[in-house]
């Protein structure tokens, strides 16, 4: 194996830091989860595009804070409980 190719493979191994997204997104589901809910139900009856809602859970979208007001009432929870 070749010095690049091992620094490679210690960069892969190591896991990236989570984003704000990401970390959102966990704590969402984990919630979600939590209430013994599925993902349907959630945005549904928050009124959130299915799509938008998993990049959500998923940290690959920003939800924006009538979303998070909307989810967080969906989960009988508060927004800050939502937040990582």
């Amino acid at each position: 194996m070749h010095d690049r190719d091992q620094k490679q493979a210690r960069g892969a191994a190591r896991p990236s830091p989570s984003t704000p997204a990401e970390l959102l997104g966990r704590r969402i589901a984990a919630l979600r989860s939590d209430a013994g809910l599925s993902q349907e139900k959630v945005f549904l009856a928050a009124d959130i595009p299915r799509a938008t809602y998993q990049r959500i859970e998923m940290g690959r979208a920003d939800a924006r804070y009538s979303q998070l007001l909307r989810i967080a009432a969906v989960l009988r929870c508060h927004v800050r409980d939502l937040l990582p």
